[in-house]
Order: C-alpha cells, then sequence, then structure tokens
C-alpha cells in the first residue's frame, strides 16, 4: 500500500478505488461491473473535478469573492480552480491524503490544513466502508487550533447516466443564484425544479442548493436503485447540466455562500471540537 496510488476494496459485488493524492477522491465505485459513480477518465489523475466522490473541508461551494467575516477574523481566500473567479469547495480536494488505515474493505485518509489564508489550523479524516450493498462514507473536521472557527462540511459525488435517471427528493426550499451561480435569494422550491415525486433529473438544468432536506434521496435507473442517507445535512445542492451525462447530488452541513453572509448560517467549533457526517449508498435492483 503506497499513499501517492490507488487502494482498491472490494466486499464481493462491491469494488472502490481510491486515490489519497490529490484530493482524496473516488476514482470509481462499481456493482456487480456497474458504475455506480461516474469513473474517472484514465488520463485525469491529477484533476479531482473528473473524480467520482471528492470531500469538501472547510467550506463547500463558493465564498463569492474569496470574502468573508467569522469568529472576530476578517478572511480572504484566493481563488483555487482556473475556471471560477471565487474560491470553492475548501481545500482539502486540492491537498494530498494520508492512508492511515486499511483493510480490504475499508479505508481511512487523513488531511490537516490551514493555518494559512484561512486562519486556523484544523485536521480531517474520511472513513470509507464498503459492504455487499452499500458504501458508508464518514467525514470529519477537527479545530486544531485555539480560537473559535467556522467550518462546513459536504460530499461531492457524481452519477452517472443522467439522461436514463430520475430522483426523489423532499427539498422545499432553495437557493435562488446569480449567472456566477452565487446564491442571491432563498426562496420555496418552484414546482419544476422540486423532486417529489420522482421526476427524470435532466428534466431541468439545476445548480442550486436546496434547503431544508431531510438527509434521504432515491436514484432510479431502469436496472437499479440507489437509496441516499445523509446525516447532518440539512443541505443538498443539485446539479444537473445540460449537455452533460452526469449529475452531482451534494450533501452539505450549510448552504451554499453560509460563510460569506452570516456568521449564524455555518456552524462554529470550538478548539479541540470535531463535526462529522455520514454518506449511505444502499444499491438494489429497483
Amino acid at each position: 500500500m503506497k499513499d501517492d496510488g490507488p487502494l482498491v476494496l472490494q466486499h464481493q459485488a462491491a469494488r472502490l478505488v481510491v486515490a489519497p493524492r490529490p484530493g482524496g477522491v473516488i476514482r470509481e465505485f462499481t456493482w456487480h461491473g456497474e458504475d455506480v459513480l461516474r469513473p474517472t477518465p484514465s488520463g485525469a489523475a491529477g484533476d479531482p473535478f473528473a473524480a467520482a466522490c471528492f470531500p469538501m473541508v472547510p467550506f463547500a461551494n463558493r465564498i463569492a469573492h474569496g470574502r468573508f467575516s467569522a469568529c472576530g477574523r476578517s478572511v480572504q481566500l484566493e481563488p483555487n480552480w482556473s475556471e471560477d473567479p471565487h474560491p470553492i469547495h475548501g481545500q482539502g480536494w486540492r491537498a494530498p491524503w494520508e492512508v492511515t488505515a486499511a483493510t480490504a474493505t475499508s479505508a481511512t485518509l487523513r488531511f490537516e490544513g490551514g493555518g494559512n489564508e484561512w486562519p486556523w489550523r484544523y485536521g480531517c479524516e474520511q472513513r470509507l466502508q464498503l459492504a455487499p450493498d452499500r458504501l458508508s462514507i464518514r467525514l470529519s473536521i477537527e479545530n486544531l487550533s485555539d480560537a473559535p472557527m467556522p467550518a462546513m462540511l459536504g460530499l461531492h459525488p457524481y452519477f452517472p447516466r443522467a439522461a436514463q435517471a430520475r430522483m426523489w427528493a423532499r427539498l422545499p426550499r432553495v437557493w435562488l443564484a446569480d449567472s456566477d451561480a452565487l446564491p442571491v435569494e432563498e426562496a420555496q422550491t418552484p414546482a419544476a425544479w422540486r423532486f417529489e415525486p420522482a421526476r427524470e433529473v435532466q428534466a431541468v438544468p439545476l445548480d442550486h442548493c436546496f434547503c431544508g432536506w431531510n438527509g434521504e434521496a432515491s436514484l432510479l435507473w431502469p436496472e437499479r436503485a440507489v437509496s441516499v442517507r445523509a446525516t447532518r445535512c440539512s443541505f443538498l445542492h443539485v446539479y444537473a447540466p445540460s449537455g452533460h451525462d452526469f449529475f452531482c447530488i451534494e450533501p452539505q452541513t450549510a448552504a451554499a455562500g453560509a460563510l460569506g453572509r452570516s456568521a449564524e448560517e455555518t456552524p462554529v467549533l470550538a478548539p479541540g471540537m470535531r463535526m462529522a457526517i455520514e454518506l449511505r449508498l444502499s444499491l438494489a435492483a429497483p
């Protein structure tokens, strides 16, 4: 086992390929030889946006112009992706993670960051557990600094074959966004954007954060169903772009843009305090 190479987990018909460097990403997740998550192209090893799933820490989604104030500090972050003028998805998805434990069916990865333009030091851990019909991802963050720190967590899975996919989820409210995909107003979810009852994922292009989520969703393809369960995530960002055969549903602990709007919207961790979320993808025939 090498930290800079892929780690392959297998549990009967379920197979997972994890790449600690860069980003602590999942490269592949298959069940009975079929892709559950969109697989990473062979020539895209260094681009987390090409991965099957990546962690979002210590914030998720965009921070407008990289500026926010929290816990008595004013922070300015630089853009971290050439195609977006606003810092996006935190620091962990661009950093090397260390494999601290691994078995044939599980792995634990760790990353420590901050103390730079993000002024608070923190530690993150991913625990991936494979079962014959399920993948569980537990993502946690701990404040390693000596002062209170704002923190957001999220996971960014990509699902394949958007044209054949249907989704059910209860998403009562949504942040409307501007042309930069920055949230500008919270509103009741328009009828055309709802996924209750289940509807085709590609019916309406979306890049929006939904609020009041109960942590449950169902994804349906003709030959497979995926039950999605997320703990301590009341927000679900849905990215269903037109012209692409993938889509993302991203569980988050706070709404997109929360840090840039108000300190009250984002959890604050005291020194030594830890916060965690868990995402479970359970597989079955429809």
